[in-house]
């Protein structure tokens, strides 16, 4: 009755914020899960089917990104392929036929237009030797004797755990040695499953691509700009409650630009110094509201923009000739880049009282400008624009803590776990 309540309420929710036809797709998924799916699920688990050893999965939070792309593409481009398969769990398989190749699967994860996982999702995560994942694989609820599963993750920062989190992995990646203490306690798991391999996608944010580079000429030109600061913060207010960092209060829930007039002011000085400032939202973030400012040398970015000029995100992050962040794990990223870094700290305090740090001493690991307000941020602008940096040797003093450097990151993991030609 509770479960039968639980689903009436969110019935009633959809219906009116999305529609009929949105109900009507969650009411299908429901009866089909009942009649088919779920049985199903109950039978693979108790009599799994036979492990497919050269069968590799792959699952990430935002479909088809990130380490995970970054691991695949590279296994494609070397020829893997001819040896082993290599599933996707997506939720619209027909959006990759591009990507058609020997060996290349791509399943739908969900039933249509919900979360509801389908019985061929559980099939592909029991049958596959190797599962890779970005986010979290607890939905399996089972390993299967020889299964390797390698959670990728999505980067290491600043920030401490919330609400305790706990995610199931073999293995775990960390871009260097000191970042297995603070994952150690992050994921509360034991050091050995802690590999400081690096990520993945640092093979792609180190060499880009021809179109990421074309996309930025692009946004340069349109905006009669010289060099491109990419600004990167860390979500406070999220599409999940749960996540909320309530330690911005002004009108934007952005750092530092915390008015209209602001947002004006530092536009108007990014148009008269010919720079370009890129605002990347986080993927968790709810969409910042600019409203009807006109903006020219402030340009907002999500997701979908990337997508649908074929980049992949730190592809992007290659051209950045600076990054601005805060408190996420992009800043450490881009300390294989030695380009300069900037960090809005104005809400510091309070985000010390809100989240905590996994570092006793955080700025320690900030070798960058630490900017608190217009004056200070628009000055490392400035900087940017006439090429003067003080940051070298502190970037390479913390770079030398954070990371396990290597010129081919997607190949030091296969080596590791043995996946061969």
């Amino acid at each position: 009755m509770k479960r039968a309540k639980r689903i009436i309420a969110k019935l009633k929710k959809m219906w009116s914020e999305d529609g009929i036809s949105a109900v009507y797709l969650m009411m299908c998924a429901y009866v089909t899960y009942a009649l088919y799916d779920r049985w199903k699920i109950k039978r693979l688990r108790k009599f799994p089917p036979r492990l497919v050893n050269n069968r590799i999965l792959f699952e990430t939070n935002d479909d088809f990104t990130d380490n995970s792309r970054a691991l695949f593409d590279y296994l494609v481009e070397k020829g893997y392929n001819e040896k082993y398969e290599l599933v996707w769990l997506v939720h619209e398989p027909e959006k990759y036929t591009a990507y058609a190749a020997k060996n290349v699967k791509f399943v739908r994860n969900f039933k249509k237009g919900t979360t509801i996982r389908r019985a061929q999702a559980y099939h592909y995560a029991l049958t596959s030797r190797y599962i890779f994942y970005t986010q979290a694989f607890n939905w399996i609820g089972m390993a299967r004797k020889n299964q390797v599963f390698v959670n990728l993750w999505h980067g290491c920062g600043y920030k401490a755990n919330k609400n305790n989190r706990k995610v199931f992995f073999d293995y775990c990646l960390v871009p260097g040695d000191v970042f297995i203490e603070t994952k150690k306690e992050f994921f509360g798991c034991s050091s050995k499953k802690l590999l400081p391999l690096g990520y993945p996608r640092y093979d792609m944010m180190l060499r880009g691509s021809d179109t990421a580079r074309a996309y930025k000429e692009r946004l340069l030109k349109a905006a009669d700009s010289e060099k491109l600061i990419l600004w990167m913060p860390t979500y406070r207010h999220a599409t999940s409650e749960r996540l909320n960092e309530e330690t911005l209060n002004n009108e934007f829930n952005i750092p530092i630009l915390e008015n209209k007039e602001k947002l004006l002011a530092f536009n108007n000085f990014c148009r008269d110094n010919h720079m370009l400032v890129v605002i990347k939202k986080h993927y968790l973030q709810i969409p910042y509201d600019f409203g009807e400012n006109v903006l020219t040398n402030i340009v907002y970015l999500e997701n979908k923009d990337l997508d649908e000029n074929g980049l992949q995100l730190y592809e992007f992050i290659n051209c950045a000739d600076a990054l601005v962040s805060d408190y996420s794990s992009v800043a450490i990223d881009y300390l294989l880049l030695d380009r300069p870094l900037c960090f809005t700290l104005d809400d510091y305090e309070a985000y010390t009282e809100s989240r905590g740090w996994v570092f006793d001493d955080p700025l320690e690991y900030m070798p960058g400008e630490h900017v608190y307000n217009m004056e200070q941020f628009e000055q490392f602008v400035l900087n940017v624009k006439n090429g003067k940096d003080e940051y070298c040797k502190q970037r390479r003093a913390v770079r030398e803590k954070t990371h396990n450097v290597c010129d081919n990151y997607c190949q030091r993991v296969l080596d590791y776990f043995h996946i061969t030609k």
